[in-house]
């Protein structure tokens, strides 16, 4: 099927369209309309089993499972031809975005990739179409992605990473992971401290963890706070709710007075720094 014949839908991220393995074309709340995902692991491993997660085939995937190298050609051909199909579309893509079904920055290798990713987009002459990576934060720490961090903002992109909690406990229930809350605290401060991010938080109510209690959110804001207080920058902070089905059953989205209400404790703790709700 062409891709101007498809009906793009935010509550659907379909990553095998059009019979492309790497590369996918979606309707994105983030994005404020189409962007153009690239899925580094079609396997669905992952470091994190967010509660929330919405590749809810993981459960069939072995999460430790070896992953085989990521061929940067083949994920640059896809790319190529996927622009060139949507030249001319009376709707723009709004960004390329690596995100899918794993964790972007524990890919060794992602540094020549995220090189050959802004070569085909400047050669398919989008030089300012934004380039997003979207992560848990996990890998950061590698010398690859501190480098990668210096490419994107020197290229007109940037690193959008995720907190979801306040507190280990509440971390722990909804990350459910062997990676170190410290860490990915350690690794967000020292991002924002070498170039602006974006905090991306997921929030929802659950039949087994409830909604995230006020005392909860106040962590969350104060962690936030202290990123900055630590000389980091912050370029935004979104505040996100489930909006298709999850892996775990009995997980349910936030009202919008709920989401504004988090909101506002960023805000609060955050003076200058935008925060956007999305649901």
């Amino acid at each position: 099927m062409a891709e101007n014949s498809v009906t793009h839908r935010p509550d659907r991220h379909d990553r095998r369209s059009a019979g492309r393995r790497w590369v996918y074309l979606v309707r994105s709340r983030r994005a404020g309309g189409l962007s153009v995902g690239i899925n580094l692991d079609p396997q669905k491993t992952c470091n994190f089993d967010c509660v929330y997660c919405e590749v809810v085939d993981r459960r069939a995937v072995t999460r430790h499972a070896r992953r085989p190298p990521v061929p940067h050609e083949e994920v640059a051909l896809e790319l190529g031809t996927l622009l060139e199909a949507l030249r001319g579309r009376a709707e723009p893509v709004r960004d390329l975005a690596f995100a899918g079904d794993g964790e972007p920055s524990t890919f060794r290798g992602f540094l020549p990739l995220a090189r050959r990713v802004f070569e085909v987009r400047d050669a398919a002459g989008l030089a300012g179409l934004p380039v997003i990576l979207i992560t848990n934060g996990s890998g950061l720490g590698r010398p690859e992605m501190l480098e990668a961090h210096d490419l994107f903002a020197a290229r007109g992109g940037a690193f959008w990473v995720k907190l979801d909690a306040g507190t280990e406990a509440f971390y722990r229930a909804v990350s459910r992971t062997s990676v170190p809350y410290a860490r990915v605290l350690a690794n967000l401060g020292r991002a924002a401290r070498r170039h602006p991010v974006v905090v991306q938080s997921m929030f929802f109510r659950s039949d087994a963890l409830g909604a995230p209690t006020p005392a909860e959110i106040g962590a969350w804001a104060s962690r936030l706070e202290a990123v900055v207080r630590g000389g980091g920058a912050l370029a935004g902070v979104q505040v996100c709710t489930v909006a298709r089905e999850t892996i775990e059953e009995g997980t349910h989205p936030l009202g919008a007075s709920e989401l504004e209400a988090i909101a506002a404790a960023a805000r609060a703790a955050l003076p200058g720094v935008p925060v956007s709700t999305y649901r």
